[in-house]
């Protein structure tokens, strides 16, 4: 837990006490408030303390909420940003939301770690005043604060796209905002400027060499970010999916427990009572090996009011296309429970990936005979189901799922290539790749047609349901994201960053920051250690492809410390048929609440569109695993549904919300 909050004034007029006290109270579920009074504001921080440097000619303040695993401590932010000035913020490896105000400078500086988990929010009227604040609802007290719902937000937030989408410092409330991960954010009196600190070192790995030096690396950077996050805490919880990620962080904090003579991790494991997303085989091999006190939990049997929650606690509609009652529950029985931290290991495989991208870099090579080695490398195993390059993958033999394969995987680079080169040279080298992986003219001649029909299909698709009037009224947000800083680091280190640093993973890491601020613990992620993800984006490709098995460096990092279930594991649960009956579930709950002409929501959504988006859900003649963006978007459209309502009922009792 923990938070901050504060305001300066740039007009010379004194802080209101009646706002002072509203930022108070509106965190007060965050720790007990200090507050210090400067010479143009106030700064406050909850569960924690005011730092100020000995300078009283020239003193500077920082209030954190930070969690910091290597580097300077919480008490230290301040030597650290009169020796190295905003860049201070670079030399931090921890979860942080900090705020400096330099009296000489007269400016504020507000940053937050790269991952963004910890949140930091803040409004700006320039040459009036700054307002910060660890959640937007402390903002929305504010007396100068209108709360305007930011419709440009709705056109981001309800169209889907197959992609990662740069994290925006809009909200959904105009004229807040929030900073940007790996940024800092400078405030004087004349001007506000948004600048990204965040850098990469990956040359100090320069001298590893094989899988074993990379893997055991990793394993001493995972095993350092997990003894840090459990230091001094009285009750320990994590995730347990049965996953690899979860099972990595489990194993490894259970191991450190024990070595520290410290009771038992409470590991959490979700029961949806669907066959699809039944992973206890592997929550049982963790268990075998490792003594944990496992709890096994269901999803808050109330998914509207576990909604409702979410849009309470977070301030903005529900992210997830299955409803946070996961995480609610997790929280609940974690609060009784007494566990004061909870690790999960929340997308893992975005820092150590599966890299299979090991295929795209032997195309460019154009070493074809290790390329057809590594396609049959990736195929060989009998639990890889490629559903989506044959509908009868399993039953197909051997010879037929290769060649399959490589047409599939010749097609997509080929297609590409035909947007830079001319056509003669990628018809050559299509014949080259014809002889060399030995294809039949039948095959090729198969997947064209296939991507002929599957281009034609797609077309049928539904991206958004947004009305015809609200596109022309909204225009797209032209606000700050992190797509610079991602562009720029990925062009500096030829890596794939923004897998990493995305909306989704930034959103998760806030939503999960409020949630366990509300029920009294902390959410830390593992794998977003600084130095965890520098090791994950400096292992070659070679090393993560493991002979077709992906993440290399976890099966040979943590072999000594995770069961062989888990580290031989190829497959992952599927929770799309649990989505879609969550969808289905949410749909009959709110239908009377929103369905009324009346509603908000029916000046963005078409109507039309909607009933057909419905259909798809509700429909028992089409397979489930192709409703996926159906059950997202009619779950994205009910969520905004009832925030909207939320904001008018919270108009109607204060009469401040237009």
């Amino acid at each position: 837990m923990g938070g901050i909050a504060g305001i300066i004034r740039f007009d010379g007029q004194a802080i209101d006490v009646a706002d002072a006290t509203k930022l108070a109270n509106r965190l007060a579920h965050r720790g007990k408030v200090t507050s210090r009074t400067i010479d143009q504001g106030i700064l406050l921080n909850f569960g924690g303390d005011i730092e100020v440097s000995q300078a009283s000619s020239s003193p500077v303040y920082t209030t954190a909420d930070a969690d910091i695993f290597a580097g300077p401590s919480t008490q230290s932010f301040v030597q650290t940003y009169r020796d190295n000035g905003p860049a201070f913020l670079d030399q931090v490896n921890g979860d942080f939301a900090a705020v400096v105000w330099d009296t000489t400078q007269q400016m504020l500086i507000c940053g937050r770690d790269p991952l963004g988990v910890k949140p930091l929010y803040y409004v700006h009227q320039a040459g009036r005043f700054f307002a910060f604040a660890s959640e937007i609802k402390a903002l929305l007290a504010l007396a100068e604060v209108v709360v305007t719902p930011n419709e440009h937000k709705f056109s981001e937030y309800l169209t889907w796209i197959a992609d990662y989408v740069p994290y925006s410092a809009e909200t959904f409330y105009e004229g807040i905002y929030s900073v940007l991960p790996g940024h800092s954010v400078q405030i004087t009196a004349d001007q506000l400027q948004i600048r990204p600190y965040w850098t990469i070192n990956l040359s100090r790995f320069s001298g590893l060499n094989g899988t074993d030096a990379y893997a055991s690396v990793f394993n001493d950077y995972f095993t350092t970010a997990i003894d840090r996050r459990i230091k001094g805490k009285i009750g320990v919880g994590a995730h347990l999916s049965g996953g690899l990620d979860s099972s990595s962080v489990s194993c490894v904090a259970q191991s450190l427990l024990t070595k520290q003579s410290q009771p038992a991790l409470h590991t959490f494991t979700i029961d949806t009572q669907q066959p699809s997303a039944d992973e206890s085989e592997y929550v049982r091999a963790v268990l075998a090996q490792h003594p944990m006190q496992q709890h096994t939990v269901r999803p808050v049997a109330d998914v509207l009011e576990s909604v409702l929650t979410i849009n309470r606690l977070f301030d903005r509609p529900e992210h997830f296309i299955i409803p946070s009652s996961f995480h609610l529950s997790v929280s609940l029985e974690a609060q009784q429970l007494g566990c004061d931290i909870i690790l999960t290991g929340h997308d893992g495989d975005s820092v150590v990936t599966h890299s299979f991208d090991f295929l795209d870099e032997l195309f460019d090579a154009q070493d074809w005979e290790a390329l057809l080695l590594a396609c049959r490398q990736f195929i060989s195993p009998s639990e890889r189901n490629l559903s989506y390059v044959s509908p009868n993958w399993s039953s197909l033999p051997d010879r037929a799922k290769l060649e399959k394969y490589i047409v599939y995987f010749l097609g997509t680079k080929l297609k590409k290539q035909l947007q830079t080169r001319p056509i003669g040279d990628v018809w050559q080298t299509l014949r080259t790749q014809k002889k060399a992986f030995n294809l039949s003219t039948t095959a090729l001649v198969a997947h064209v047609y296939k991507r002929v029909m599957d281009k034609l299909a797609h077309r049928r698709l539904i991206s958004n349901a947004l009305s015809v009037d609200f596109k022309k009224r909204i225009s797209p947000g032209l606000g700050q994201t992190t797509k610079e800083l991602t562009t720029s680091l990925e062009t500096s280190l030829n890596k794939p960053v923004r897998q990493i640093l995305n909306t989704t993973n930034v959103i998760c890491n806030e939503q999960l920051n409020h949630i366990g601020a509300h029920y009294g613990h902390q959410y830390s992620f593992p794998f977003f250690d600084r130095n965890v993800l520098e090791i994950g984006l400096a292992t070659p490709l070679a090393v993560g492809f493991d002979n077709g098995r992906g993440r290399g460096l976890i099966r040979h990092g943590l072999k000594d410390v995770l069961p062989a279930a888990i580290t031989s594991r190829l497959t992952k649960a599927n929770f799309v048929e649990y989505g879609n009956l969550s969808a289905q579930q949410l749909y009959k709950a709110t239908f009377d609440h929103f369905s009324t002409p009346g509603h908000p929501i029916w000046g963005i959504i078409d109507r039309t569109v909607f009933t057909k988006i419905v259909d798809v859900v509700f429909n028992p003649r089409i397979p489930v695993v192709k409703k996926t963006r159906y059950n997202w978007l009619l779950s994205r459209i009910i969520y905004l549904s009832l925030w909207l309502s939320s904001l008018r009922n919270d108009a109607n009792e204060s009469g401040s919300i237009r």
